[in-house]
């Protein structure tokens, strides 16, 4: 795709609405989620990628809503991360009780996150 046609020429409100905007935001997400590391923990806190100082202690407390949380989906990677290496058998359903939500909500964070490329793919028949 190439906007506009002739370089010079001005860019029209459709040529804008017609750019694929969700894979340069996956994008976007996936290279700052990798490149600040945010899967570790260093001396016991981590700088999200917008700049969020999170604790490691912090992991465990209700994830919020994810129109009013910052890096919510950072966060929910990074909890299901440390519940899987803990070896907690169902980490979808311990994060569902941890954020006091339906089941079907803490599936759908884990399905977005993976969407946003911030979590591998799940297993097919593996549970939770």
């Amino acid at each position: 795709m190439y906007l506009p046609e002739w370089a010079g020429d001005p860019v029209a409100s459709p040529m804008l609405r017609n750019l694929p905007t969700s894979p340069i935001d996956a994008a976007i997400n996936r290279r700052q989620f990798t490149v600040t590391g945010v899967s570790r923990f260093e001396g016991g806190t981590v700088t999200m990628p917008l700049g969020r100082i999170m604790r490691a202690e912090d992991v465990w407390k209700p994830l919020g809503n994810p129109k009013r949380t910052s890096n919510f989906y950072e966060v929910v990677a990074l909890q299901n991360t440390r519940l899987v290496d803990d070896g907690e058998p169902n980490p979808i359903t311990r994060m569902a009780e941890i954020s006091r939500v339906p089941l079907s909500t803490a599936q759908g964070w884990v399905a977005r996150t993976r969407c946003k490329v911030l979590l591998p793919p799940g297993r097919r028949g593996r549970a939770g």
